[in-house]
């Protein structure tokens, strides 16, 4: 096809620009047209294709004509950028991917870790010694032991401002200790209405400045590999997967170590929605 393309296009531009009594003396002149188009098939079989066949045999997976692997052979890593580039590929792009998302959602479950350190917890905000009415505290369930805050319940189910007092025969019970053992009496924790012990280390429930401080910081984290994802496009087309994948890692590890400077609930969110850059890699993965 080559061959014929090539003297084809040589034989129209001649006949176009040649006066018609000497178009008789080019037809004679390409009369070998026919033989050169048969012998263009044995060279390209001999020389190109050779080398073709030659090239796809040196790699580690079985390939189709566009060099795509027809195969997911996962432990055959073995061999040179030339031999195995596709599970290569394939490994670089999937544990890079993995490890980009481990630092994204890192901060994720120690999200009440570090609202402890900052101290925007409710009950280091309000202890409840203090603070025994707080509407994070009314509406409180210790999920380990399934107890309430209030241990005689609330007094409104949607809108507490209170827990509901402890019952007349349990308040006026004797209360049993290692020296009064009299029939009909209560422990002293059943005489109040109040378990702050069941609270947790970190009460971060809805409605209070920690649970705004944790959700605007997941906000932030997604809010940013949007806007990277789309700037990714561009760059992978010019400077590769490669070259573009190793830049989210450098830039989301420096902030994931970053995070262990975080002071305040402003350079939790900030450092959170950086990180959140490191998500992007899924389209450097795809692309890959």
């Amino acid at each position: 096809e080559l061959f014929a393309g090539f003297y084809s296009q040589v034989f129209l531009s001649l006949s176009a620009t040649t006066p018609h009594s000497h178009i008789g003396h080019f037809s004679a002149q390409a009369a070998w047209l026919p033989s050169a188009l048969a012998f263009a098939p044995t060279v390209l079989t001999s020389v190109g294709c050779q080398v073709l066949v030659a090239g796809m045999a040196e790699f580690k997976c079985v390939v189709d004509q566009n060099n795509k692997a027809t195969e997911l052979p996962l432990w055959r890593i073995g061999g040179s950028v030339q031999q195995n580039p596709h599970m290569r590929a394939f490994w670089a792009s999937t544990i890079s991917f993995f490890l980009a998302f481990l630092g994204w959602f890192a901060l994720a479950p120690l999200a009440l870790d570090v609202a402890s350190s900052m101290g925007i917890c409710e009950n280091q905000k309000f202890p409840p010694a203090d603070w025994p009415k707080q509407a994070a505290y009314l509406k409180f369930k210790n999920l380990k032991s399934d107890l309430f805050y209030c241990q005689y319940g609330k007094n409104d189910e949607k809108a507490p401002t209170d827990c509901n007092p402890v019952p007349d025969d349990i308040a006026n019970a004797p209360t049993c200790s290692d020296t009064v053992t009299v029939p009909g009496c209560v422990d002293a924790a059943a005489q109040q209405k109040y378990r702050p012990e069941e609270l947790a280390a970190c009460v971060c429930t809805g409605g209070t400045e920690c649970k705004d401080v944790i959700a605007n910081a997941g906000v932030a984290s997604v809010a940013s590999t949007i806007f990277v994802r789309i700037a990714l496009g561009t760059l992978l087309e010019r400077f590769g997967p490669v070259n573009v994948q190793t830049g989210l890692m450098i830039y989301g590890g420096f902030w994931v170590a970053l995070a262990a400077a975080i002071t305040a609930p402003w350079n939790y969110t900030l450092i959170r929605f950086f990180i959140g850059c490191a998500g992007a890699t899924f389209v450097t993965n795809q692309f890959w």
